[in-house]
């Protein structure tokens, strides 16, 4: 007997499609080499422009079938164990849909922002190995191409592929959710899927419904507002013509371009001298806007100037086209990815060669960022670039003029386009690194964050989905005055998110870089969030994800201060010489740094005046590169702030 599923009438008009048959389409999801969630029943679904009836088999055998109206249509697939590959066949009155390699296994959403989003191609050489010779064609990733939508969820992605971590094709996974899958697959055996569904910069209010941004009036007057598209298009359109004028100032009057600063035989020997790495405006030279020009020289060997070079040129800001003896060999249109250039041999050759690098920056200050790689490497060999490079100003400007649109900061946005059509999918649980894009009001991420998660279980129906995320890595100039909190704060608004079930977190305090927010050390943090999924969704209790966790402290009797920590089992241990990173205050808010040491399982304060003291701090920085308490498997403590209280029983 044929079970008759009827859906509203939504896509026909959009398909335009005129054939007298019906056309059946699958969502993008649905696709060659998937995976479906193991012991769960899974939905395909698709759309057809006209009535038609429908049957389902798997491996052969009849699962479902439907009549199904004009619009959007659902299939069910019952309970299958983990493994395949299998082979679905969604069969028509005219078509028939065949979807190979199919398995069924652990997936789990991979969300946030950037540091999630980032890809394997962009930390290759920090995992060289693992890049091009892995080879696990059970790890697979879904890649949810970006977009927002303003008018409401949408029914369908509108973008999305498929990928096998198979040798030589990783260069699209993220790279926390590739090391997260991999140690989870070869912890478990089962095949993983991530869902790549990331985008860079986007804040927590962009992945809620509008339902859940109710109580957050300035977002949800905006979603408001942004449903109409002439307001968006009207500010979109005013923003662009006015770069427009500004960067076609720049090229117009750039002395550079106009006299061919960029080849190698132009006499620089006027210009000043400038220290790279290092910013303009801080050697010398004023904090402005506009496009300047470096130029330096190198000399290379006969043997050298045979072979292709790689040119790393750190970071820059903001924006750079670098030329080796005239030729341009690379360009990157924002700060933060790395510069990277290979530079061909046949532009090479023996003895002087030449180096300049144009570098536009908008927002001022503007260079070259210290602590990074700058040099030229040749199979057998490398030239140190850093140095004294002669400088001049190609143009000045006043700011490039802001942009008021950008659609990865839009509240709802992403939700509609990124997540709301994927609601019906069955996953295992989600990773979430976020928070950077809402660091600049701790206080409000405090209450929108929980809110997101209890929205994302809500719309995926899933009343305690696992929920593990991560605290955001130690980044910025190291501060030596233990009162600052800075990111701090943020860390701090994603701990209160524990208080719900079904949630877990890693810390990453100690594997960021404090010039880059996209820090490399994307293993670290993927292995992490994989020990606590084995941990708290695996049932894995050998599975250590936490380090230590600092929860009460008193003054023993010897006046001295003493905290507990509340997972002692794992041992308490030092990464380096001497237990740093602890900061006492009698007001709470004028801190000052302390001695501490380990004793047994607590750790003892050492202070002046300790009967005076309420207030301590661990970690409680941007940087927190002092902080260097840690279990015996090299996990970091998590940062503590803590009222000393009378007794901790």
């Amino acid at each position: 007997m044929k079970t008759v599923l009827k859906f509203p009438f939504t896509l026909s008009l959009l398909l335009g499609a005129s054939s007298v048959n019906a056309e059946i389409n699958l969502d993008p999801q649905f696709t060659d080499s998937m995976v479906l969630q193991r012991n769960t029943i899974n939905t395909i679904s698709g759309y057809s422009d006209k009535e038609d009836s429908l049957s389902l088999t798997l491996d052969g055998k009849k699962i479902h079938a439907a009549q199904i109206d004009p619009g959007y249509w659902q299939l069910k697939l019952p309970e299958m164990p983990a493994g395949g590959p299998h082979t679905i066949r969604i069969k028509s009155t005219h078509q028939n849909i065949e979807l190979n390699d199919v398995l069924f296994g652990d997936v789990w959403f991979a969300s946030g922002q950037s540091n999630m989003e980032l890809p394997m191609q962009r930390v290759q050489y920090t995992y060289k190995n693992e890049y091009r010779q892995d080879n696990f064609p059970q790890i697979r990733q879904l890649k949810v191409e970006k977009r927002s939508a303003y008018q409401g969820p949408l029914k369908q992605l509108q973008a999305a592929s498929w990928t096998k971590a198979t040798q030589g094709n990783l260069a699209n996974f993220s790279a926390v959710g590739y090391f997260f899958a991999k140690k989870v697959y070869l912890e478990t055996g089962v095949p993983v899927a991530i869902i790549n569904n990331a985008y860079g910069g986007s804040r927590a209010q962009g992945w809620m419904s509008e339902a859940a941004l109710k109580p957050f009036s300035d977002d949800y007057q905006t979603v408001q507002n942004n449903k109409n598209p002439e307001y968006i298009q009207s500010i979109v359109d005013e923003d662009n013509a006015k770069k427009q004028i500004w960067f076609d100032e720049i090229n117009a009057k750039d002395l550079g371009k106009q006299y061919n600063w960029h080849t190698a035989n132009y006499n620089d020997s006027h210009w000043r001298t400038m220290s790279v790495p290092g910013y303009w405006a801080d050697q010398g030279t004023e904090d402005f806007n506009g496009v300047a020009w470096y130029r330096t020289e190198f000399e290379l060997t006969q043997t050298q100037a045979a072979q292709d070079g790689f040119l790393e040129l750190g970071r820059i800001i903001d924006s750079d086209i670098a030329y080796v003896n005239g030729f341009e060999v690379g360009s990157v249109g924002y700060q933060y990815p790395p510069r990277r250039y290979t530079v061909n041999k046949s532009i090479l050759k023996p003895g002087k060669n030449t180096l300049a690098v144009r570098i536009v920056a908008p927002g001022g200050k503007g260079g070259f960022v210290p602590d990074k790689p700058y040099q030229l490497s040749f199979a057998d060999s490398k030239i140190n670039l850093a140095g004294s490079w002669k400088f001049r100003f190609g143009h000045k400007m006043n700011p490039a003029p802001s942009t008021r649109f950008w659609a990865h900061m839009q509240p709802n946005a992403l939700y509609n386009a990124m997540l709301a059509p994927l609601k019906n999918t069955k996953v295992k649980g989600v990773i979430w690194y976020q928070g950077e894009s809402n660091s600049g009001n701790p206080e409000q991420y405090a209450t929108v964050f929980p809110a997101m998660i209890k929205d994302w279980r809500n719309t995926l129906n899933q009343a305690e989905l696992p929920f593990i995320f991560v605290q955001l890595a130690n980044y910025m100039t190291a501060d030596s005055n233990p009162s600052n909190a800075g990111w701090a704060l943020t860390r701090d608004a994603q701990a209160q998110a524990l208080k719900l079930k079904s949630t877990a977190m890693v810390t990453a305090i100690d594997v960021g870089e404090w010039n880059d927010i996209h820090p490399l050390n994307k293993k670290a943090v993927g292995e992490r969030f994989a020990l606590a999924a084995l941990n708290q969704v695996y049932g894995d209790t050998s599975a250590v994800y936490q380090g230590p966790i600092l929860a009460c402290a008193s003054l023993n009797k010897q006046q001295k201060i003493q905290i507990e920590v509340e997972n002692p089992q794992h041992g308490l241990s030092i990464k380096g010489e001497k237990l740093d990173g602890f900061a006492v205050s009698q007001d709470g808010k004028s801190y000052q740094w302390v001695n501490a040491r380990i004793k047994d399982d607590r750790i003892i304060l050492t202070a002046p005046n300790t009967e005076q003291i309420k207030f301590i701090r661990y970690a409680w920085q941007s940087n927190p590169e002092r902080a260097n308490l840690v279990n015996q498997y090299g996990l970091p403590a998590f940062p503590a702030q803590i009222n000393l209280s009378s007794t901790c029983h």
